[in-house]
């Protein structure tokens, strides 16, 4: 079998269909969400050919695109190269320091990279060792969660999590307006990773013993299917990425949609910055449907001897990507610096040390914490608060108050763009929020999109 993402004109469905039947279609879905925002028809097919082209679907005339299917991991894929898209140019390097914080180079090599070969996979301890190692109450505290929710607790948001599903006994079952699961109608998680994910995000204390950055917020768990590999496929996150898309359409709420996964490797092995989903991202971003959070990838040791590894959909100019430190403040060394299509990039970085609730219980990560993958809820909880204070903000002032109040790392005779504009503060974004078109980010931002990238339409 073979599998791929079609884009096909408008109104030419009628008359492309059979011919692709005649190729041997198994299986076809529409996806709705993206069709809509990308103005188009987006149609993800199974065919039964195994060793079918991408380039004899193509030759089908009214057929845009084709793309066949890249496997994602909490970060594994064929060769695409692809350089990074050019933007540092309509800034100076004064310009980008007074955005990107200074931070010092702290890239030296570790024992256990997340996600690098020597990843240390944590060990299990129980819910004393939580307790006892305080390691989550530090992080709500260097955020600024509770100080964020004298102003609310994400009451009005609804963050979707496309992860390895979730222990559904750990949710309250108030918080949770929907699950999709590709392969069964229940919901579980035999990784751990994304129940880790939505309780660093949304977990309430009546449930858990101890709250997420929005302990309020509602939730939506998706589960995409795994390839024969184990690993997610483009075509299947694709799939999960249109339910959320559709939810926002279908209820009028803007969702933010939370992605701990990505792309694992070198720059040889890269996606095309311009592909199907990146371009539905930025166009959903721009009708405020869809706040895209990103892990930004656990790349840096990895020895590319590249600049920049931080890849594709993490990186889209409107992806909330998020970096990872430890309690320190301090960079880790695995977390991924620059963007493969955005320069300023990451976002902010989140703190992640020692011990996290995973699965049914916990793991003990020690210093090198759970990886980006761990900070990207804590943006996403951010912005359920955020949202929720400021319904009306559009997604770009967001990002561009989260920067305005992230705490600069580092000096600034030492410029190195792995933090970002720092340490997430959410306090911070909240009292910047209404003078955020006032941040350079904003129209830096603004400008990229006009002038630069290819993923504007």
């Amino acid at each position: 079998m073979s599998t791929f993402a079609i884009e096909m004109q408008v109104g030419s469905v009628s008359r492309v269909m059979p011919q692709l039947q005649q190729l041997g279609i198994i299986k076809s879905n529409r996806l709705n969400g993206f069709s809509y925002v990308l103005n188009s028809e987006i149609w993800i097919m199974d065919f039964a050919n195994p060793d079918l082209s991408s380039g004899t679907i193509q030759a089908i005339p009214e057929i845009v695109g084709v793309e066949g299917q890249a496997e994602h991991i909490f970060y594994a894929l064929p060769p695409m190269a692809e350089a990074t898209e050019p933007g540092i140019g309509l800034l100076s390097p004064a310009e980008i320091g007074a955005i990107v914080a200074p931070t010092p180079d702290v890239n030296i090599a570790r024992n256990f990279p997340l996600g690098a070969p020597g990843f240390f996979g944590g060990h299990d301890v129980g819910v004393d060792a939580f307790r006892l190692a305080n390691d989550w109450d530090n992080v709500l505290d260097l955020i600024g969660a509770r100080e964020a929710w004298k102003y609310n607790r994400g009451e009005d948001a609804v963050i979707g999590i496309i992860d390895s599903g979730c222990d559904m006994e750990r949710l309250n079952p108030s918080q949770v307006v929907g699950v999709w699961n590709e392969q069964d109608s229940s919901m579980y998680d035999d990784v751990g990773h994304g129940t880790m994910v939505t309780l660093s995000a949304a977990s309430q204390a009546s449930v858990n013993g101890f709250e997420g950055v929005a302990p309020e917020a509602k939730l939506l768990i998706l589960k995409p299917a795994p390839t024969e590999k184990k690993i997610m496929g483009t075509h299947d996150l694709m799939r999960a990425t249109d339910y959320m898309l559709v939810y926002a359409l279908e209820t009028g709420r803007r969702v933010i949609v939370n992605n701990s996964w990505g792309l694992w490797g070198c720059k040889t092995l890269l996606l095309p910055c311009r592909i199907i989903i990146t371009r539905a991202l930025v166009a959903a971003d721009a009708m405020n449907l869809m706040l895209s959070v990103w892990a930004v990838g656990n790349n840096n040791l990895l020895g590319c001897d590249a600049p920049v590894n931080g890849w594709c959909m993490n990186t889209t100019p409107v992806s909330f990507s998020v970096g990872a430190c430890n309690l320190s403040g301090v960079k880790h060394t695995y977390s991924s610096v620059g963007g493969q299509c955005y320069p300023l990039t990451p976002l902010v970085v989140g703190p992640t040390e020692g011990v996290v609730p995973w699965g049914s219980g916990f793991k003990d990560f020690q210093d090198q914490g759970a990886g980006s993958s761990a900070a990207a809820p804590l943006v996403s909880g951010a912005l359920a608060i955020l949202a929720t204070e400021f319904p009306h903000l559009s997604n770009a002032e967001l990002r561009a108050a989260m920067r305005a109040g992230a705490i600069p790392l580092g000096s600034a005779s030492d410029f190195n763009p792995g933090t970002g504009a720092g340490l997430l503060q959410i306090d911070r974004a909240i009292e910047a929020a209404p003078t955020a078109k006032n941040h350079p980010s904003y129209s830096y931002e603004q400008r990229f999109l006009d002038e630069v990238s290819t993923l504007v339409d």
